[in-house]
């Protein structure tokens, strides 16, 4: 289609009255409005499961425990779906010692990506590891992304190969690896949260870095995750986080303490506290 441009640059110029209705706020019912649901104010629920990217308001959040949690879960509610968890940290957590309870990974996200077929299943089960939840895992090596590729095109071959990508960011939400992925409204947000009055301090800031750079929109439909550490983490961080942000955010869910998830060794789903697979099956379905 060809595409005429007037002979005089005045022709372009827009009207007061032009710009003051672009300006103009969309009418009540608009497709931009919130769409009711359940009662209430609230957001256009997914037509299916999410990818998810979890990322740490600080360090020490729980993302890894919780992107695994999340996983399995969707993996045990969703059995037609294939859960990945992918490590998206900027130079590679532990994902890999926490994640593989059964099979180590032969490959990372690096030599994954340098397969000349890696959006084929098959080869996507050759780099990950395997955990006992049928959820596989794609650690990722201290060394930088192959040239040209980036978190954008992990997820593109991911998706493309049927799997549902979990991604786990790290801290901070300033990670310049997930980018992309921040960018994309179909990945659901978890951004997870210690049970400890510093590390809910914290979070301020992330919010409003997150609001300034992916704008409101996006925030509003994360969930916040508050996992408890300690054996004395009570109720008070994740109240205190309901009181202020339930209107910011489109929940705020929180993870018990769970003996097996604070040993700190590989994160088994038949092993954790039925509360704690409670309380992950619940990050699921808040995310839809």
């Amino acid at each position: 289609m060809s595409v005429i441009f007037p002979d005089h640059p005045a022709e372009l110029s827009a009207t007061p009255t032009d710009l003051a209705l672009l300006l103009r706020s969309a009418p009540p019912g608009a497709p931009t409005d919130r769409v009711r649901l359940h009662g209430g104010n609230g957001f256009l629920l997914w037509a299916d499961l999410p990818s998810v990217l979890v990322l740490g308001s600080s360090g020490g959040a729980g993302t890894t425990t919780t992107a695994l949690g999340v996983a399995a879960a969707a993996a045990y509610d969703y059995g037609e779906h294939s859960p990945v968890v992918v490590d998206a940290t900027p130079t590679g957590g532990d994902l890999a010692r926490r994640g593989c309870d059964i099979i180590d990974a032969a490959g990372t996200v690096q030599s994954w990506l340098n397969m000349s077929h890696r959006s084929l299943p098959s080869a996507v089960l050759d780099a990950c590891g395997e955990n006992s939840a049928s959820v596989g895992v794609l650690p990722r090596g201290p060394e930088a992304l192959p040239r040209r590729e980036s978190y954008s095109s992990v997820h593109r071959d991911l998706c493309e190969a049927g799997c549902l990508p979990v991604y786990d960011g790290g801290a901070h939400v300033t990670n310049r690896m997930v980018a992309p992925l921040l960018c994309d409204s179909r990945i659901g947000l978890v951004i997870t949260v210690a049970a400890r009055a510093d590390a809910i301090n914290r979070l301020k800031p992330a919010l409003i870095w997150l609001d300034d750079n992916y704008s409101q929109y996006h925030l509003a439909d994360s969930v916040i995750v508050v996992t408890r550490q300690h054996p004395s983490d009570g109720p008070t961080v994740a109240n205190h986080a309901r009181r202020y942000l339930e209107d910011v955010v489109r929940a705020v869910a929180e993870i018990p303490y769970d003996t097996h998830l604070a040993a700190g060794g590989p994160v088994t789903w038949s092993r954790m506290a039925q509360s704690t697979r409670a309380a992950y099956r619940q990050v699921v379905n808040l995310l839809r």
